[in-house]
């Protein structure tokens, strides 16, 4: 595997070089950055920052780049899905459950923009 970046002295985000990280590391493996960019779902000048771990993703940021790869954020951060799975047992929660729950929430909130759009204003 070709070698990826070396975290920036001046960058104190911890959690936006493991982003700009495993970015690099999934262009590599999805035939460079031209091929990669367009199935981030973000614009070339945010996804250079990011890249640069010089960003500030929000959360939603890092949902959309994921679900568009197919990935969950802990996937898309480099993280297990089973390590994620132990830690919430330990709090009681169900991983699954808070999977679909957020799936239904989402497709929710989806239609509820579609309706909205579709109204129109009176005029």
């Amino acid at each position: 595997m070709p070698p990826v970046r070396k975290p920036k002295v001046i960058d104190n985000s911890i959690l936006n070089e493991m982003l700009a990280i495993r970015l690099q590391q999934l262009e590599i493996e999805n035939g460079g950055m031209e091929a990669f960019l367009p199935k981030t779902g973000l614009a070339r000048g945010t996804y250079y920052q990011v890249l640069r771990g010089i960003g500030n993703p929000t959360l939603k940021t890092l949902d959309r780049i994921a679900s568009s790869l197919n990935l969950s954020v802990l996937e898309l951060l480099g993280f297990d899905i089973d390590d994620a799975r132990r830690a919430l047992k330990k709090s009681g929660v169900s991983y699954d459950d808070l999977a679909s729950a957020l799936v239904k929430r989402n497709e929710a909130d989806r239609r509820v923009a579609r309706q909205t759009r579709s109204r129109k204003l009176p005029g």
